[in-house]
């Protein structure tokens, strides 16, 4: 009987030792997931950049550049991306409520797999179709990821990020 006692209590502290380090590598996964996700700041210049000086063409054959823009809300979106397909709609609307500024989406890929997303933008925006791998905007705004939102102000500097569109409205912030 003591060795079955023994027993027991030997299992029961080897249970609750497993179970201290389960919740341990848990806890520390859960930390790495969340310092891996990509911020705004990781996707696309940083708050108080200068965007540098591009021109491009836009899918009604206007030709712009970053000096003919003026204060902008941009976002940057690709038709292989989940997260663009779900904030693509939130931008439109974050795009309607816009006064004073300009609004500037840009779509990496061929005309073709970008169509849905040029017939949702073109009565909100100035809408760009970035098919060549020079991708002439997504290199001014050092692109690295979609979606991406933010401002700029009328002389070129990024006065917002994020990766929400709907936080955008007040300058001079980053938004996660």
């Amino acid at each position: 009987m003591p060795f079955l006692i023994a027993a027991v209590v030997v299992l029961t502290v080897l249970c609750l030792l497993n179970l201290l380090l389960t919740f341990g590598i848990v806890r520390k996964l859960r930390a790495q997931r969340d310092h891996s996700r990509p911020g705004a700041a990781d996707l696309l210049l940083s708050v108080g950049s200068t965007v540098p000086h591009f021109s491009a063409v836009t899918t009604t054959g206007e030709t712009i550049t970053r000096e003919g823009l003026g204060e902008t809300l941009f976002g940057f979106f690709s038709p292989n991306c989940r997260a663009c397909t779900e904030r693509l709609p939130r931008f439109v609307e974050t795009a309607r409520r816009e006064s004073g500024r300009s609004v500037l989406a840009v779509l990496h890929g061929d005309v073709a797999t970008t169509r849905a997303q040029v017939a949702a933008l073109r009565d909100i925006a100035r809408v760009v179709v970035e098919a060549s791998p020079e991708r002439p905007l997504g290199t001014a705004f050092a692109i690295t990821g979609y979606p991406a939102f933010g401002v700029i102000d009328a002389h070129g500097t990024v006065t917002a990020t994020g990766l929400d569109p709907e936080r955008l409205t007040a300058p001079a912030r980053t938004t996660t």
